[in-house]
């Protein structure tokens, strides 16, 4: 509906600039594309308007307003057919027209004219459908202001103020104010001007609702309903004096407007933002409700809070001893960064998964095995490896994150090294963006993707053959996030044997485990069954046997859940890592040969 309208738009345009003598390029091969754009325009929006009908019709539990909507499609739809008869009437009288080729929805129309009508007659039918459609077209404007026609303006303003950096990165809180009484949005009042844009844009489709993994699986959160909610918490305060504004009976968490088992839903996927025909960054928006509980309410989750204060103590969120953090190395001779050290190539950042979680250290021992393999120059931390404090910030503190952003960025800028590699697409983002805030520029790469590349070089060999059938679950905070999406399966195509079925719902459409957005560390209330069975119903419905991913909370709440559903409770989890290590000469007893 909306590029047909823009496309209409677009042609109408043209044709003024000329008819006014503003520009005057409404001739030869120009004048034949925008014919053609507007046809085509034209017959989009027609057919975009009928299954718009058909959709809110039939699911109109779904959709508040499906009548409100129901009468902006049929007055669009009369402009669409006003628009056509007029074409049509031009060809019926001018049947030696050049253009009538490209006017392929205008021929058609033409045929309802009688051909021996005459001049007289033709001029002044042509004349009369010409004003009725003009007085159409400007009684149609009038009411943009005052109907949800309003989102014609307001959604081509949001994608054009669309922000171009990650969706994940939320703005920055400023914790030196001193006259600030609390941090995060209390009331709709305190979002930007920006938000407030992408409020009032949402057109209601439920594109983010029907791909929400929470929602799913009937959790309380609702992305659409959110955003409704603050727009219609934003027209409550436009219509209130200024001295009225942003009272307490209006906080968000207070009036009970939002709730909190709608924000602690919320995984961090960003299907919802990808969805959104009109730029609507829903995930901004709940990650800022989110920390306004957290920093000022204090309403957490305690398994939660309890992460947070092992990461400040321990430095790891399962508040594990700090001394363990190397055993996984045992036995392999790694290389160990210092301030002393001389330059590396790649600095592997192991991360807390990789450290203490038995399935996830398997997984660094493979990358491990596999860059002394290929001779690449490289370290780790080793014990003076921290927490990066990406739960933290997932879960709101962003106080706390903070502190932790400054101390880990002060020790890596403190060695020299060309890039970061790490296997945790949690680590891979808040080192590769939220770090930037704080001084920490760095080239960082998945670890699929270095190996993609060695493979690509010719120096990961991968001789063996892997006799097995797999899907991939693309990370969101590697995928959607950050659009690494070829390298994982170019790499798992590059293995001999092995056979990769995608799974109904991937890449751009891939559906969450459940672990982001701090949901590793805490069970949201509500829903008919944890997120990651959903998924698991995904991978049984691909046909694999094994299933592999590239993340460290993917890997430990696949291997946590995959016997609980009878389709997959034979099914093998494995990383990206553990796959190509079996494809390696000279295996080492950490990973299990096919």
């Amino acid at each position: 509906i909306f590029y047909g309208f823009m496309a209409l738009v677009f042609a109408t345009t043209i044709v003024a600039l000329k008819e006014y003598n503003i520009l005057d390029v409404y001739h030869g091969p120009f004048y034949a594309f925008v014919v053609f754009v507007s046809e085509l325009g034209g017959l989009a929006l027609t057919i975009g308007l009928g299954m718009g009908v058909f959709r809110r019709s039939t699911r109109r539990d779904e959709f508040k307003h499906a009548l409100d909507y129901s009468i902006l499609y049929a007055l669009l739809f009369v402009l669409c057919v006003q628009g056509f008869l007029l074409e049509g009437f031009r060809l019926a009288m001018d049947k030696g027209a050049p253009d009538a080729g490209l006017s392929f929805v205008g021929q058609f129309f033409a045929l309802l004219y009688p051909a021996n009508m005459e001049q007289q007659t033709a001029q002044t039918t042509y004349s009369a459908l010409w004003c009725f459609h003009m007085l159409t077209t400007m009684g149609f404007i009038a009411l943009i202001p005052y109907t949800r026609a309003m989102h014609i303006v307001t959604a081509s303003l949001n994608l054009f103020t669309q922000r171009l950096e990650p969706n994940v990165l939320l703005p920055k809180v400023d914790f030196e104010n001193a006259e600030a009484e609390y941090f995060g949005q209390r009331s709709v009042m305190d979002f930007t001007w920006k938000d407030m844009l992408s409020f009032d844009s949402c057109t209601e489709c439920r594109r983010c609702t029907d791909i929400c993994p929470a929602n799913a699986v009937g959790k309380a959160l609702d992305p659409r309903q959110v955003m409704l909610k603050l727009r219609d918490s934003m027209l409550v305060e436009a219509q209130l004096p200024a001295d009225k504004r942003n009272a307490e009976e209006n906080y968000l968490y207070e009036s009970g407007r939002i709730t909190n088992e709608e924000i602690w839903a919320c995984t961090n996927c960003g299907g919802c933002v990808n969805e959104c025909p009109v730029g609507i960054d829903q995930l901004r928006g709940i990650m800022q409700l989110r920390r306004y509980q957290t920093l000022t309410l204090g309403e957490i989750p305690p398994t939660a809070g309890k992460a947070i204060e092992n990461i400040k103590q321990h430095k790891n969120p399962w508040g594990v001893s700090h001394a363990d953090r190397f055993k996984w190395a045992e036995g392999l001779d790694v290389p160990v960064i210092t301030g002393e050290s001389p330059e590396v190539e790649y600095l592997y950042y192991v991360g807390c998964a990789g450290s203490y979680d038995a399935g996830n250290q398997k997984v660094a021992r493979s990358v491990v095995k596999i860059l002394k393999a290929c001779g690449v120059d490289f370290a780790v931390l080793g014990k003076a490896e921290q927490c990066n404090g990406e739960p933290v910030k997932r879960l709101g503190d962003e106080y706390s994150f903070s502190e932790i952003a400054r101390s880990n960025v002060e020790q890596l800028n403190a060695l020299k090294f060309k890039k970061v590699v790490t296997h945790c697409p949690h680590c891979f983002n808040t080192i590769k963006n939220d770090f930037k805030e704080y001084g920490g520029n760095y080239e960082v790469l998945h670890h699929s993707q270095l190996l993609s590349a060695l493979h690509r070089d010719g120096k990961l060999k991968m001789p063996g053959e892997v006799r097995k059938h797999v899907t991939f679950h693309d990370p969101c905070f590697l995928g959607r996030h950050n659009g690494e999406f070829e390298a994982p399966r170019q790499l798992l195509e590059g293995i001999a044997g092995l056979r990769l079925s995608e799974m109904e719902y991937s890449k751009q459409q891939s559906s969450c485990c459940g672990m982001g957005g701090g949901n590793m560390w805490y069970e949201s209330k509500g829903g008919e069954k944890p997120v990651v069975m959903q998924r698991l119903e995904h991978v049984a419905a691909s046909g694999a046997q094994t299933l592999v991913t590239g993340c460290s909370f993917c890997m430990i709440n696949f291997k946590g859940a995959f016997k609980n559903l009878k389709a997959t409770e034979n099914l093998e989890v494995m990383d990206l890592a553990e796959a190509v290590a079996m494809a390696m000469p000279d295996q080492s007893n950490d990973v299990a040969r096919s």
